[in-house]
């Protein structure tokens, strides 16, 4: 991964540890969940309010289970931290709860008395490369600091179907771009803009950040033209390699 997207991340907690990251989209977010919290300087706390694979607590360096209503203690000698609920059974695969909506805000409270960041995969994807938001979605905690939207970019110039792209017709309603046809990067930005897409949900006063996954991306990229498109709409833009999809 390039250090562009992690550099920015750790001048943003530079005049304050105490801020919350939510990562949203498909594509990536917990393998870039897990590479910040290896990656930023001391204890990061990582947490959903979806769900995670269960496999996916060994990525980080501590996994605490969320069990009763009181927080476990939290192992500040470790750098990176995952809490979630008890696994669960979903359609037959074994998967971490989220946490509800009074566990983040306790939680969040005992990492701003730390001085802990806190970072939180707040959308689900089914492991496609991209997604659109059903009307619930995503759960952006209200107190984030920071959103990232990632994109997976290996859906580029592929058809648009529920096979590459979760809720694939939310997704064609709000671009216009009809079932069966190409996935372009037109598509994607008029999807990045829009206010029920990319935009949807985002706390007042959060900064955003579209973060493309290139991982298993075989077309030719403009990164400046896009990176164009978006000025102004979000607050940056970072194209990265390192991270699954």
């Amino acid at each position: 991964m390039k250090a562009d997207l992690l550099s920015e991340l750790t001048r943003f907690l530079t005049t304050s540890r105490e801020k919350t990251v939510a990562i949203v989209g498909a594509g990536g977010k917990t393998s870039l969940m897990q590479y910040l919290a290896q990656n930023l300087s001391g204890t990061v706390v990582c947490t959903t309010c979806t769900k995670l694979a269960a496999s996916e607590a060994s990525l980080f360096d501590k996994h605490i289970v969320w069990e009763n209503e009181e927080l476990p203690e939290i192992i500040r000698n470790s750098d990176s931290i995952l809490v979630t609920r008890l696994p669960i059974r979903d359609d037959g695969n074994l998967k971490l709860s989220g946490l509800s909506e009074k566990q983040l805000v306790i939680l969040k409270e005992h990492c701003d008395q730390q001085l802990v960041p806190l970072i939180v995969e707040a959308d689900g994807a089914k492991r496609r490369p991209l997604k659109a938001p059903a009307a619930w979605e995503p759960v952006i905690p209200f107190f984030t600091d920071l959103l990232l939207v990632v994109v997976g970019l290996r859906a580029l110039m592929k058809p648009l179907d529920e096979e590459i792209l979760f809720r694939s017709k939310i997704f064609s309603e709000l671009t216009g771009l009809a079932m069966g046809e190409l996935i372009d990067m037109e598509a994607i930005l008029r999807f990045l803009k829009h206010p029920l897409g990319g935009l949807k949900g985002i706390p007042d006063g959060a900064k955003r950040f579209v973060v493309f996954n290139l991982a298993g991306c075989s077309e030719m990229i403009d990164q400046e033209w896009i990176a164009k498109e978006l000025s102004g709409v979000y607050d940056g833009v970072f194209f990265e390699s390192g991270f699954s999809s």
